[in-house]
């Protein structure tokens, strides 16, 4: 490892702008009020309950409260990824450095907290000091989008509502939204445009859905999907295989939306929902290993003319991806989602992925942040990755027997078009 290269690569990469194709954020309050939302950040409840058993039970709604209860379990964390993200926000945020994180030490970091975070004004400076150009949201169908700013804030859609529509109570609700009861497909296919009309006239970025593992699209006929609905209306219950035939339909008619409407339509596959039964909330998924793109085949091939960033949990799967963004023209390996989230296998798939994926291809990184403080760690640690394998590449240019010189210039255009260009121009929001 070429410290000196590297270090000279990440300064110059660090100071670009950040644009964040993929967070959580709640627009309307955007950063976090004190440390006790930061440590209530699923990460930060899920690895405490993992190392130090704690039935999923944590103060939730007292902010302080749990703050005091979760820092004596920082240090059973302290090796973790996660843990970094947390030393970075008090080092650049709070002022505070790594010493000051010990258990009997929570109320002065409590105290800092409120002085920093709470007060007005705090959101803007932590824009500016942390570079943020663009933030992507994920967004329910029926989300309040009225004073969103959409010069910083762009809405993505959400798409489960519609696919896993498994509930009298999701029904209903798309009905509400609707203004009338959804009961012919031509009434669901309404509920799909209006949402979308909803959406592009706040600056839609894209349709999105994390699906579960070994989801399989294929052609629904419109007179399968309305005996279906006719059941549902009628008090029947779905069994799997109807599930999946609703689900492969609600998909087809988002992509039509998406193909209608010139919006990419961003896949998250393989989360295995609700595995844990002692977990924490949004503590309790995890993912199928034996899971493949596959399913896809119909989607991909039908939808030619729609944009499909993808992301993908599964090592096994990160493979997949790269192999359908070499041949595919409509797929495109985006970021390192949630698991895959870590330096170990976001250094193999970035390099997997600079080796064999048309350069104009990659949307380099997403935070999937909760809160505006997230985004700078995590970019961080994305960006010293791609440092790390940029340098390599230049290394290896000057003795590898087919490659041309990799230069420094060489690099930081790659490095710009990963982290700005390509996903501007991929989901069309400059």
């Amino acid at each position: 490892m070429n410290t000196l290269l590297i270090n000279e690569l990440y300064e110059q990469i660090d100071i670009m702008p950040i644009y964040d194709v993929h967070t959580h954020v709640d627009w309307k309050t955007g950063a976090a009020a004190n440390i006790g939302d930061i440590l209530s950040y699923h990460y930060y409840t899920e690895l405490s309950n993992s190392a130090d058993f704690s039935h999923g039970e944590f103060p939730f709604d007292d902010p302080r409260e749990l703050t005091k209860v979760i820092m004596p379990k920082l240090a059973l964390i302290a090796n973790t990824v996660q843990y970094d993200w947390l030393m970075t926000i008090s080092q650049e945020f709070l002022g505070l450095g790594r010493e000051a994180w010990f258990a009997e030490n929570w109320e002065v970091i409590w105290e800092r907290s409120l002085a920093v975070m709470d007060r007005p004004g705090w959101r803007d400076e932590l824009i500016a000091q942390a570079n943020l150009v663009r933030i992507f949201l994920t967004n329910q169908y029926d989300d309040d989008l009225e004073g969103l700013d959409t010069g910083f804030y762009t809405p993505c859609l959400r798409t489960e509502p519609f696919i896993l529509w498994n509930s009298a109570a999701e029904r209903e609700g798309l009905s509400a939204f609707l203004g009338k009861p959804i009961t012919t497909v031509a009434d669901f296919c309404a509920a799909v445009e209006k949402t979308f009309g909803k959406f592009l006239a706040h600056g839609m970025g894209y349709a999105a859905m994390s699906i579960p593992a070994n989801f399989r699209t294929f052609f629904v006929a419109d007179e399968d999907a309305q005996r279906l609905l006719d059941r549902a209306l009628q008090g029947d219950e779905w069994d799997a295989r109807d599930r999946a035939t609703w689900g492969a339909f609600g998909m087809n008619c988002i992509a039509d939306a998406c193909r209608q409407h010139a919006r990419p339509y961003h896949l998250m596959i393989g989360v295995s929902r609700d595995v844990y039964a002692h977990g924490v909330p949004a503590g309790t998924d995890l993912f199928n290993a034996v899971n493949s793109m596959r399913g896809y085949d119909y989607l991909l091939n039908t939808y030619w003319d729609v944009d499909f960033p993808t992301a993908v949990l599964a090592d096994t799967t990160g493979l997949e991806l790269t192999a359908a963004a070499w041949i595919r023209h409509n797929v495109y390996p985006s970021g390192h989602w949630w698991y895959s989230n870590q330096p170990t296998d976001i250094a193999r798939e970035v390099r997997r992925r600079i080796n064999a994926v048309p350069s104009g291809k990659l949307i380099g990184y997403f935070s999937d942040a909760y809160y505006l403080e997230f985004v700078l760690p995590k970019f961080r640690m994305y960006k010293f990755e791609l440092a790390c394998a940029l340098a390599e590449r230049m290394e290896r240019s000057l003795i590898h027997p087919n490659m041309g010189v990799f230069s420094m210039d060489d690099a930081l255009a790659l490095a710009e078009d990963m982290l700005l260009n390509n996903p501007a121009r991929i989901t069309g929001i400059g």
